[in-house]
């Protein structure tokens, strides 16, 4: 009776006036008392009346020292999900929110009085997350808790923006962090300010910006969380537990939004990009530059309605501004994934995410027009993606080929938290060849913290060749969400003619079983150790065939792990890991070693010799110091060496790879970045070297403001590999087809390339940039003393953002 009175008494008192404190460490603002209305989320006032402001005449500063924001609403009464759940926050938190007819402006004090104070540099967009303190918005437009906007802001108003997709991350379930694709970049405004108390930022985003429902009345979901960079605390003003599945269910909301219209939505982007390249010339010995070209290209957005948006796109330009980091690829089986980096295709990229990637933008090499329709429709999403491609073509009279690729994507809401789709990509060359994919997918949350993601997928690839083949791809995974326990299981399965033309399927004619169980104990903020646990992992491979005839596992890994997250932001994770490879004969077909009288014989190596493969990995993250973060990495393993055909292991080695970055911040304007990567793989007959890569980087960035920077990033590629050797005599092993017989031949390259970087953005779509990248050939590893050019380039690109 006595906690129900104190409930009554504490929801009495919420959304009534209360007097605000003075400015201090750790309370108040500085205009002295005044009446305000005050939300308190650890108390459960999470509903937040629409506050209607008519021209409020707030200079997006990070100041909050316009009259406007001495009436808005306070949320405050922040909690901690991070390391350690539901206690209160360590550090206080004042977040205020205003609505005009075009805009909603949020305000922040976040109050410190700890030494060491906020964690803040001056970087480019979207560059922070990881290194500084931040405060971050999410909106959820359509209230459906499915899709929310992201904006988060450091203590120097650097903006970082996304979208929170429910179930997204390219068909697995996100181990760490919230479900959030970084790519799209929306056109807000923000400032931020460091105090003596703290520091404040301000944020406006226009309504042109986001997408919601045309109706005179509707709710939006609403939470503002903080991160504490020196300890690594996250907090929420809506309390939300690792118990719920869907973070957003828990969220609060801002009501009573009227009559919201953006008006006229019309983006106009003309880009201009001029180059000049140069390639190494043999009979020359020298760079040999071509001359001067200009493209022209031209991207528009236009709003149909609020939530239907048509982007078109003529002679876009997909140049990237940095290359892609170097990977190591010495012992590949299958192909290296890259991230999409280009604009066209990162916008509206949440509605083609699926359990599994059938929808892979980087197939599109380089297109000449595409066009993209994406939106919500009632309960239904819906996106459309089309394109004419160019691409090299051993089949076409000139050598190249046009095709055309269409994506389409239709998903409908069901319930309050799940969903199913269909997706259809068709990548068409001719009448006489193409891949369509269709599939099915559904993702269904019940009781709250368990999810199960269905998808069933079906191609038809038709080639030079007479007729057409067709395959099909399953996949289901069940997974439970806790604050101390989660458990994960999923099953995929691709046959052998399963084609994804537009998309990155990396292993096909292979059943996939997984599961994942952990446990977490967690202490309180400030305990030396303030959450720890343990791991157990099971990954194992059958051949397609073989799993459905209920046959034995082609490869399989248990491994046992764990993390320890001590006081002061610093991560320490483990893990041990025992594999099985055992491969049927028939695997083995095509490859061949020297008989007698150099007579090539079929090669098939004891399958003993790949059971039992032990495997340790240590990972430090540490982010304790003001002025540095890093993180290291060692692998200790037993390892085969596959043949690249086959995808069969052919021979062992034992295995020491690693890497290690450190970020360096001397100054606010000043940041490096230097990494490193590093294996080596010795066979295990004789410990004579089969590979070694090495992988420096260095990156080395100079922000004048948070528009305006110059960057240089250096980076040595040395890579090296021997041949394939049998693991018995020796004998070098080849790959035979029916009129040849091709040997995985060692190789060796050193490559050092230099690219340089002169960029102006204030906002999205409106960039100058200029770029010199010079690639050289180390003729003696790691000796710079016989450097041959290998190409360089000269890009500069214009663009400008018009918008209505």
């Amino acid at each position: 009776m006595i906690g129900l009175l104190a409930t009554a008494a504490a929801v009495a008192t919420l959304g009534q006036a209360v007097q605000a404190p003075t400015d201090g460490a750790g309370s108040g603002h500085s205009h002295g008392p005044l009446d305000v209305t005050v939300y308190d989320g650890s108390a459960g006032a999470l509903a937040v009346p629409s506050p209607l402001t008519v021209d409020p005449q707030i200079d997006v500063d990070g100041e909050l020292d316009e009259a406007a924001w001495a009436d808005a609403p306070v949320l405050t009464g922040f909690t901690q999900f991070d390391p350690v759940e539901g206690v209160p926050a360590t550090q206080r938190t004042e977040a205020r929110i205003l609505v005009t007819d075009d805009a909603v402006y949020f305000g922040v004090k976040a109050y410190d009085d700890l030494s060491g104070g906020p964690r803040a540099t001056l970087g480019e967009r979207d560059s922070f997350a990881r290194t500084d303190d931040y405060v971050r918005f999410i909106l959820d437009t359509f209230d459906d808790r499915r899709r929310g906007y992201v904006v988060m802001v450091n203590p120097y108003g650097v903006q970082q923006d996304g979208l929170w997709v429910v179930g997204g991350g390219g068909g697995r379930e996100r181990r760490f962090g919230p479900p959030i694709d970084w790519n799209p970049d929306f056109v807000w405004d923000s400032g931020g300010r460091l105090q003596d108390w703290g520091y404040s930022v301000e944020v406006k985003l226009p309504f042109k910006s986001i997408r919601f429902r045309e109706v005179p009345l509707q709710d939006w979901g609403l939470q503002v969380e903080r991160r504490i960079a020196r300890n690594g605390y996250s907090e929420s003003w809506a309390p939300v537990s690792a118990n719920v599945a869907n973070k957003m269910e828990q969220f609060g909301s801002l009501t009573g939004l009227r009559q919201l219209d953006p008006g006229l939505f019309l983006e106009v982007n003309p880009v201009q990009t001029i180059t000049k390249q140069g390639r190494y010339d043999e009979a020359s010995g020298s760079l040999q530059r071509s001359g001067t070209a200009g493209d022209f290209g031209l991207n528009m957005t236009y709003g149909i309605t609020s939530n239907l948006t048509l982007d078109g796109t003529y002679n876009p330009d997909f140049s990237q501004v940095e290359a892609d980091a170097g990977q190591i690829a010495v012992n590949e089986r299958f192909a290296l994934f890259l991230r999409e980096k280009r604009p066209f295709f990162l916008e509206g990229t949440e509605i083609f995410q699926l359990p599994r990637q059938l929808v892979y933008t980087r197939s599109i090499v380089n297109p000449v027009a595409g066009t993209k329709l994406t939106g919500k429709l009632g309960g239904f999403n819906a996106g459309y993606l089309g394109a004419v491609d160019v691409v090299d073509d051993a089949n076409a009279p000139d050598g190249t080929a046009n095709p055309v690729v269409n994506l389409f994507r239709l998903r409908r809401d069901i319930g309050s938290t799940s969903n199913v789709g269909m997706v259809y990509t068709d990548r068409t060359y001719d009448q006489n060849r193409y891949n369509r994919v269709a599939g099915l997918d559904g993702r269904f949350q019940f009781d709250q913290r368990y999810t199960l993601t269905l998808l069933a997928a079906g191609s038809r690839t038709a080639s030079s060749e007479p007729g057409a083949i067709h395959g099909g791809l399953l996949s289901a995974r069940f997974s439970r969400s806790g604050r101390n326990f989660q458990f994960n299981a999923a099953v995929n399965d691709v046959s052998n003619d399963f084609q994804a033309g537009s998309g990155f399927i990396r292993r096909t004619g292979a059943a996939q079983v997984q599961s994942r169980a952990s446990y977490d104990f967690r202490g309180r903020p400030g305990d030396l150790i303030e959450r720890w646990g343990p791991s157990v992992e099971f990954d194992g491979f059958w051949d397609h065939d073989d799993f459905w005839a209920r046959r034995g596992v082609e490869e399989a890994t248990v491994r046992a792990g764990g993390s320890v997250s001590f006081r002061g932001n610093v991560t320490l994770w483990g893990n041990y890991s025992v594999s099985w490879f055992d491969f049927s004969r028939a695997e083995y077909d095509g490859l061949t070693q020297p008989g007698q009288g150099d007579v090539q014989e079929a090669f098939f190596p004891s399958q003993s010799l790949f059971q039992g493969l032990q495997s340790g990995t240590l990972f430090l993250w540490l982010n304790a110091f003001d002025r540095a973060r890093g993180n290291i990495r060692i692998t200790r393993s037993e390892t085969p060496l596959f043949d690249f055909y086959t995808g069969t292991p052919v021979d062992l080695a034992n295995s020491w790879s690693g890497d290690a970055s450190l970020n360096l911040f001397p100054t606010t304007h000043v940041r490096a970045e230097l990494g490193v990567r590093h294996t080596v793989l010795k066979r295990k007959r004789d410990a004579s070297i089969y590979s070694q890569a090495t992988i420096p980087r260095v990156r080395l960035q100079y922000q004048f403001t948070r528009s305006f920077f110059v960057r240089a990033i250096a980076e040595y590629a040395s890579q090296r590999r021997g041949a394939l050797l049998s693991p018995s005599e020796g004998r070098q092993v080849s790959y035979c087809s029916a009129d040849s017989c091709r040997a995985l031949e060692g190789s060796e390259a050193h490559d050092f390339s230099v690219e340089t970087l002169v960029s102006y953005e204030p906002t999205p779509g409106t960039v100058f940039f200029v770029g010199y990248t010079r690639q050289m050939e180390d003729m003696e590893r790691l000796r710079f003393r016989d450097m041959r050019p290998k190409a360089d380039g000269l890009f500069v690109k214009m663009s400008y953002r018009f918008r209505r």
